[in-house]
């Protein structure tokens, strides 16, 4: 047995021995402490000081004449670590105390790396045979868990947490610390400081040569470049020159070192694979040659495509070759990148991290390999990448010779990237999508693997998930997914060698179902009762309620319920919600159904009635409430919110008058129905006041001298404040000007001379400020005055109405001249009696426009004459070779054969019944044309609409206008509406007052319009009432008021929907074949109805053209009887007969028109004068006229201030301040809780052997086990000898690992050490291993 136990014991005392002569490598100078770590570093540590103390500064300053730049950096414990130093250079190093009242110089100490190192060597006095310098390599990056630095970039020194010094500390300014009594700290004596410079001096010229690389082993190195939006064209140019750099001083070729690269931001892409250039310039021309991609920050998906693509055979790697990757990113990755970098690792590839600007440091520190303090390099930004190209290099090449320790054990070489091209599987198909599953096949390799790995993850970033799928399978269920997320899903064959080439796909999983079929199971005026189908997968639902149109800041309401319905109570009555329902699976969360509801009102809404409206005065009227009222409240306020006012009545009225009023200003009028107990209903309408009136029927008077009495008509019962008269001369003259109270309708105009004309005006003011329209009459002395109040109106399409008013005084007779406005006609003249006052002059041109001139003929001779101009009724012929006059709308709406085609939304079929087309208008059709295109002057009082038309099933059931004309804003005049809802016709039309009168009609005849066959209907319009014809069948007649002339400009529309208005709104969908309008009303009586076959007769209705083609040789039934033929020729004349009866004596005949005046007779003898005596004066005269209204008075005092208002809204957040400065330390708080326990983390690898613990308590007799072999023995003895040798081994080998490291402070938390003396209980395990909350401090055995 000892001939097999002497090596391991052997090997263990070799272990012994190599540490305990290690302690030479530790260069102390009274109280520092100096050790040389593997790549350069140097590490410190010194004697605490007693006292109360706020840190250590720690200062490595270069030799005068360096270009580097000093480095500090603050700690809290009594050790350091800082990397990056030049071997052969010197170095100044000086610990100051940080305390209250300034810093104290604790140690100062020149050194030089190389000089550290070889009086370490020299100290160790035996060393195995064969043993290099290098160090063995280990697992642990750092051996000693303390505040680390590396020296920094140039340009900035590092700070602690971003700050900058105080108390003493130098910050930016990059002042030196200084002593208590702010003096710089003491400097070495020239002597020393001659030979350190000289010593580094020498070192450094030998070290002057370029630094080039070639491994020993071949080496694949694939650079990873982020080339995202956030780096721009300018930077990706330092980034090229930054690879350019790194590439430069390795030795390219295709058995030294291969180099490929892989550009990604969205998705990656390759830019070169490992064999595709085999020389270094061609490299170098290809990094200069990369074109900046764009797009986000894909990482996972970038490692992943490594993977896959750029290690795969046939992109150039081998078997042999160590595998380095750098990546080189600016911000953190979009997508989950730990799973591709662990797998990356796990393959032996050494990952480089190069951090830049906003890069996630603790993600590179994930990705990067071990150890992470040469692996892992971040720099403030882009110009900064220039300083870290040449210790990257160094370190790639470090680590690809085997500088440094590899993760794990050595593979053998077939345990590297092997994948087999032609053993992957193929044909990923995704197929049985659901909302959380997804089903996946494909085609097995043509090597069955050992397993199948599937990994998935969302494409926009989250935790990867992984399942193993035996070999023989060829296909996988992906259970509890996420619903609406697009997954990547890829599938990888593994081997005993390694992994094979994957596949990949892209699969977005269903959304969670919706609710479906809401319905309102009932509604109250304060609660809704929703039900729905039940949802597949759901759990829950969320029932979203809010109202319609919200009231200020009212939200709405959330509830969450477990089945499909919901009671939602304490809504307002009368109100419209809109009601949300999604279906809820744990996070996830369905589409939203809707559905609009309305909460019954307390009591039904009726709509208000205006009546008698005036200037100043309404009367508002409503329906009788079936239910009790306690009061009704009327209030009303004016559009611009400057007139309001309220008035109440009585619980059973039904109407009150408003007054006073403004005139020209609309009001919205709320009419509220207090009940008893509390509740209350309102309803509003809308109403516009009248403009205020003219005074009208002027006449004048002529009084004795110079004087005239004009006399009016009161504009108004009440409200006039004064009327304003001005008359003034025709010709030369001054104007004179009076004003009369209101109250009076006669004033006395002096002043007026008796051999001119004068116009008179007068308008009215009344007490809301309005101002009527002026009326004016012209004054002529009673010698020759002439007509007043000409007016013409349109009779006939061939006739007009001339009316005037007489003057006073007797006249003989009017002459009346007429003629064409043009100018193109004769002119005529008649003659009227001087009793008429009025003419129709017949024969006119239709549509034709009129001057005509009327004076007045007196004994004394003939006034001046007035005149007027007029337009005849636009009524042509229907038909060019007929007499019925009117206007054809289908022509002119384009409804011919010869032009539909052009017209949007309708279409055109012929008739089954005889020659006319049939035209469908859908619901897109837009017909509307100017009112001056379809007949160029108004239409008649007395007319005809006709149509010939057929409902659709397709016809809305909301009311339409088949015909109207409208205003120039579209507000309907005149026309017929058709009601599918209701089965009715209404006629509507505007009396002179322009309030709109409508005319309905709902009997059965009418209804018979709505069931889907072709009828002919008359609306037949006189003056005073409306007939209505339903297939020439007289159905009902109504009484109407005077309608008012239509307006000659505005528009005329087809088909239009009621509720909408504008010229693109919706038309509904009918059939038509005739539309007219007769400048008749009595054509209905004559109509036959010759379109209907129901309505044909045999010898009124001309028979239909044949629609089929017979043979010429059999012929066809005997047709229907003919038209009556021609008249023949007259008979030969017959015998004279005998004479008949006498007849009865015929009615006397009517009375002829008034003759013509006779001869003037001969004036008679003429009379004398007398002049009478002067009669007594007269009595005094009544009291005068009230004056003018005065000025406007001086404003009155200031109100009382109002009440205060209510709390505005919550403004918008301002914007956010400046840091303010840190306050004071706050006191020590309680003790919080104890948190949750965590989950448990990953096993770690075995700890090392502890120290041997006390003897425990004699246990008791075990039972008789089976005899062990030698070979178990041994074993065991190997595993106590190995973890011994291994846990020495990583102290020793920290002090001969040599290296360089950037400048980048590093801060670790220190682990409390281990005392080898320190004594254990029985049963308790030791704290050394590899965890680094339990390491040890390297060379604490040293301390002796």
């Amino acid at each position: 047995m000892s001939a097999h136990v002497h090596p391991y014991l052997g090997v263990c005392l070799w272990l012994w021995l190599g540490v305990t002569l290690g302690l030479g490598q530790g260069q102390a100078s009274g109280r520092l402490r100096l050790a040389v770590l593997p790549e350069d570093r140097l590490q410190m540590k010194w004697t605490e000081s007693e006292g109360h103390r706020l840190g250590y500064l720690v200062q490595v300053k270069p030799m005068a004449g360096d270009s580097e730049q000093e480095v500090m950096l603050t700690t809290k414990t009594p050790k350091a670590t800082v990397g990056g130093l030049s071997p052969s250079k010197g170095y100044t190093l000086q610990i100051f105390e940080l305390t209250g009242s300034g810093n104290v110089l604790l140690a100062r100490r020149e050194f030089v790396i190389e000089d550290l190192k070889s009086h370490s060597v020299s100290r160790s006095g035996w060393r195995p045979p064969g043993a290099a310098l290098e160090p063995t390599p280990h697992h642990v990056g750092s051996p000693d868990p303390e505040f680390q630095v590396t020296l920094a970039p140039t340009h900035n020194l590092p700070t602690l947490d971003g700050s900058k010094w105080d108390k003493g500390v130098p910050g930016n300014d990059q002042r030196s610390p200084r002593d208590p009594e702010g003096k710089a700290p003491a400097q070495p004596s020239p002597e020393r400081q001659s030979h350190a410079r000289a010593s580094a001096g020498k070192r450094e010229k030998a070290a002057e040569p370029q630094f080039r690389c070639t491994p020993p082993t071949p080496t694949d190195m694939i650079f990873l470049v982020d080339g995202s939006w956030s780096i721009g064209h300018g930077h990706f140019q330092q980034v090229k020159d930054f690879l350019a750099s790194v590439i430069e001083p390795f030795d390219i070729g295709p058995n030294k070192v291969q180099v490929g690269l892989t550009q990604y931001s969205g998705d990656p892409q390759t830019e070169w694979d490992l064999n595709t250039f085999g020389t270094k310039e061609e490299v170098l021309a290809a990094v200069r040659g990369l074109h900046y991609k764009g797009g986000n920050t894909f990482t996972g998906l970038a490692l992943t495509h490594v993977l896959e693509q750029n290690l795969k055979p046939g992109a150039g790697p081998r078997p042999e070759a160590a595998k380095v990757l750098v990546l080189v990113t600016d911000g953190k990755s979009q997508d989950d990148a730990r799973a591709a970098g662990h797998v990356l690792k796990d393959l032996d590839v050494d990952v480089f991290a190069v951090g830049v600007k906003n890069a996630d440091e603790a993600e590179l520190r994930l990705l990067a390999s071990q150890p992470l303090d040469i692996t892992v390099h971040n720099v403030q930004d882009f110009p900064q990448l220039s300083t870290l190209a040449g210790l990257l290099s160094r370190l790639i090449c470090q680590k690809v010779q085997g500088g440094s320790p590899r993760r794990g054990p050595v593979k053998p070489a077939v345990a590297t990237i092997a994948m087999d091209p032609y053993s992957a599987p193929t044909s990923l198909v995704l197929t049985q999508v659901t909302f959380s599953s997804v089903h996946l096949s494909w085609t097995p390799a043509s090597q069955p693997p050992l397993k199948y790995l599937v990994v998935w993850q969302p494409s926009r970033g989250g935790v990867p998930r992984e399942v193993v799928v035996e070999g023989p399978s060829s296909s996988v269920e992906l259970q509890n997914l996420t619903s609406s997320t697009e997954y990547l899903v890829s599938l990888f064959p593994v081997y005993e060698a390694g992994v094979g080439e994957g596949l990949r796909g892209l699969v977005t999983t269903a959304p969670l179902p919706a609710p479906q079929a809401l319905a309102l199971a009932s509604v109250t005026p304060r609660t809704v009762h929703l039900t729905w189908q039940p949802s597949d997968g759901a759990t829950q639902y969320l029932v979203r309620c809010a109202p319609a149109s919200p009231k200020g800041e009212e939200e709405g309401r959330e509830v969450r319920v477990g089945r499909p319905e919901v009671l939602l109570g304490d809504l307002e009555p009368g109100r419209d919600y809109s009601i949300w329902v999604q279906s809820l699976r744990g996070g996830q969360a369905s589409e939203a159904r809707g559905i609009r509801a309305r909460t019954r009102p307390l009591v039904p809404p009726r709509p208000l009635g205006f009546s008698d409206i005036s200037h100043d005065s309404a009367r508002v009227s409503w329906e009788d409430n079936p239910r009790p009222v306690r009061l009704f409240r009327v209030s009303y306020v004016s559009s611009g919110g400057s007139h309001s006012g309220q008035t109440e009545a009585p619980g059973n009225a039904t109407s009150v008058t408003l007054s006073p009023l403004s005139s020209s200003t609309t009001y919205t009028i709320h009419v509220t129905c207090l009940y008893p107990g509390g509740s209350s209903s309102t309803m509003t309408g809308h109403l516009t006041t009248r403009k205020v009136p003219s005074p009208s029927q002027l006449s004048v008077t002529e009084l004795p001298g110079d004087k005239v009495r004009l006399e009016w008509a009161a504009a108004a019962v009440s409200g006039v404040l004064v009327y304003q008269i001005k008359w003034t001369p025709l010709g030369d003259g001054k104007a004179h000007e009076i004003s009369v109270p209101g109250n009076l309708g006669a004033a006395v105009l002096p002043g007026l001379g008796r051999h001119s004309d004068y116009e008179i005006t007068i308008l009215a003011y009344y007490r809301d400020g309005a101002r009527s329209d002026p009326v004016s009459l012209r004054y002529t002395p009673l010698s020759q005055s002439p007509p007043s109040n000409l007016a013409l109106t349109s009779e006939s399409p061939n006739s007009l109405r001339v009316s005037w008013m007489a003057p006073p005084g007797h006249v003989l007779h009017y002459r009346l001249t007429y003629a064409l406005a043009s100018g193109s006609g004769p002119e005529k003249s008649v003659s009227v009696p001087g009793p008429r006052s009025h003419v129709t002059l017949p024969d006119l041109q239709a549509a034709a426009k009129y001057r005509v001139l009327v004076s007045a003929v007196y004994g004394a001779g003939e006034s001046v004459p007035v005149s007027a101009t007029g337009r005849t009724a636009a009524c042509p012929a229907l038909h060019p070779d007929g007499s019925l006059a009117g206007f054809d709308l289908m022509a002119a709406f384009g409804l011919v054969e010869k032009e539909y085609a052009s017209i949007r939304g309708v279409a055109m079929e012929p008739s089954a019944f005889g020659p006319a087309r049939t035209f469908t208008l859908f619901r897109e059709a837009q017909l509307t044309r100017r009112t001056s295109d379809i007949h160029p002057a108004t239409l008649p009082p007395e007319h005809t609409v006709v149509f010939l038309l057929r409902l659709l099933p397709e016809t809305p059931r909301e009311p339409f206008a088949l015909w109207q004309m409208t205003a120039e804003d579209f507000q309907p005049v005149l026309g017929i509406l058709l009601d599918a809802g209701r089965k009715s016709l209404t006629y509507f039309s505007h009396d002179p007052r322009a309030a709109l009168q409508e005319v309905t009609f709902d009997l059965p005849e009418v209804r018979r319009i709505f069931f889907g066959s072709f009828h002919k209907v008359h609306v037949a319009v006189g003056r005073s009432r409306v007939r209505l014809y339903v297939d020439c069948r007289k159905v009902a007649e109504r009484p109407t008021g005077e309608a008012g002339s239509p307006p000659a400009t505005g528009f005329v529309t087809l088909g239009r929907l009621a509720k909408t208005r504008g010229p693109r709104s919706s038309s509904a969908a009918l059939q038509l074949q005739v539309l007219q309008i007769v400048c008749s009303d009595s054509w209905a009586e004559e109509d036959r109805c010759c379109e209907l076959p129901a309505s044909k007769e045999g010898e009124t209705c001309p028979a239909f053209p044949s629609a089929c083609t017979c043979s010429l040789q059999t012929p066809g039934p005997p047709g229907p009887q003919g038209p009556p033929g021609l008249p023949g020729r007259n008979g030969a004349p017959g015998q004279q007969g005998f004479p008949g009866p006498r007849g009865e004596p015929g009615p006397p005949g009517q009375t002829g028109p008034e003759g013509p005046g006779g001869q003037q007779g001969s004036p008679g003898t003429q009379g004398r004068t007398v002049q009478g005596p002067v009669g007594p004066p007269g009595v005094k005269g009544e009291k005068g006229d009230h004056g003018v209204r005065g000025l406007q008075g001086y404003p009155g005092h200031q109100g009382i201030p109002g009440k205060v208002g209510l709390q505005g809204p919550k403004g918008m957040r301002g914007l956010e301040g400046t840091a303010g400065l840190p306050g004071p330390p706050g006191p020590r708080g309680f003790q919080g809780t104890a948190g949750a326990r965590g989950t448990s983390g990953e096993r770690g690898p075995p700890g090392a052997v502890g120290p041997t613990g006390l003897p425990g308590p004699k246990g008791e007799r075990g039972e008789k086990g089976e005899p062990q072999s030698l070979a178990t023995i041994y074993q065991l003895v190997s595993q106590a000898c190995e973890s011994a040798i291994q846990t020495h081994v990583l102290k020793f080998d920290s002090f001969l690992h040599e290296s360089t490291r950037p400048p980048m402070p590093i801060l670790e938390v220190p682990g409390p050490p281990i005392t080898h003396s320190e004594a254990r209980l029985p049963g308790e395990g030791g704290h050394g291993g590899p965890h680094p909350e339990h390491r040890g401090e390297p060379g604490a055995l040293a301390q002796t």
